[in-house]
């Protein structure tokens, strides 16, 4: 049976198993103390979970966590229904319209299109029509991780024609804006500065902040991920000298910054 066949079934008895627990009588008493707000933790751990799997590329991993945001979805419909009016049918009818309407060279009689920039710069002409979009950053989410949603403003702008530096120029605004921070910096004393100036300070932070993220999207990669990828490495390289330290009893406090230096120097050797 084509997967699309199966689905239809599958997904009425999982939305029978939410109904379920969410019973007034015979429910699930955590299950029914959930509201729209108080899922939303748990919303972002799945989403993260799938993330997670979907970067280590496990099948396995990836169809289980897919299954468990899928739940969440279907959960907040349900949450939604006595509370707003709508609920699953309601969920699906939109999408389903809002990819039809923004697909219009597969669905409508648009013209032909070969090419993604233009897809996307399609895309963001329909959203545009959208009231509720109608300013051209208004539909990147407030509450993106900030480097991620950094790189989505810039790609915003840069679409529009904003961002009109090459690369080198954009280079060049990394360290224009350091420069501004070291000068904070160097009048910054924890002991004795106004929370002025610490203010000012992390604001030319941020400023550093987002034209990294502006250059790693001309070098055509996310901040983000490179941010989470040495992370990665970070913790790589740290677990490295726990493992060496306790092959002879002892942990990272036991000894001196320089022993742990060393042993850091070994873990990069070691490409980690």
């Amino acid at each position: 049976m084509p997967t699309t066949q199966k689905a239809g079934p599958a997904l009425t008895e999982l939305d029978k198993v939410i109904t379920r627990l969410l019973d007034p009588q015979n429910g699930c008493p955590w299950d029914l103390k959930q509201t729209p707000a108080s899922i939303i933790g748990h919303l972002l751990e799945e989403t993260y979970e799938l993330i997670e799997a979907l970067k280590a590329e496990n099948p396995d991993d990836i169809c289980e966590e897919a299954g468990d945001l899928l739940f969440q979805v279907i959960f907040i419909s349900h949450l939604a229904q006595p509370r707003w009016g709508w609920g699953l049918a309601e969920v699906i009818d939109q999408v389903q319209a809002k990819m039809i309407t923004r697909h219009p060279h597969i669905f409508g009689d648009g013209p032909k299109i070969t090419d993604t920039k233009t897809v996307l710069n399609q895309w963001q002409t329909i959203k545009r029509q959208d009231k509720k979009y109608n300013r051209l950053l208004a539909s990147v989410p407030l509450t993106l991780p900030a480097l991620q949603r950094a790189h989505r403003l810039n790609d915003r702008v840069e679409r529009a024609g904003f961002n009109w530096l090459d690369t080198p120029a954009v280079r060049h605004k990394v360290d224009e804006k350091l420069a501004e921070m070291d000068k904070q910096l160097a009048l910054y004393d924890p002991q004795t500065t106004d929370p002025a100036h610490k203010t000012r300070l992390k604001a030319e932070m941020g400023n550093v902040l987002l034209a990294l993220a502006n250059l790693a999207s001309r070098l055509d990669f996310s901040a983000e991920d490179a941010l989470s990828e040495a992370n990665t490495r970070f913790i790589n390289r740290f677990n490295y000298i726990e493992d060496k330290l306790a092959a002879s009893g002892q942990r990272p406090e036991d000894v001196s910054p320089a022993t742990l230096e060393e042993l850091w120097q070994q873990a990069k050797a070691t490409h980690l």
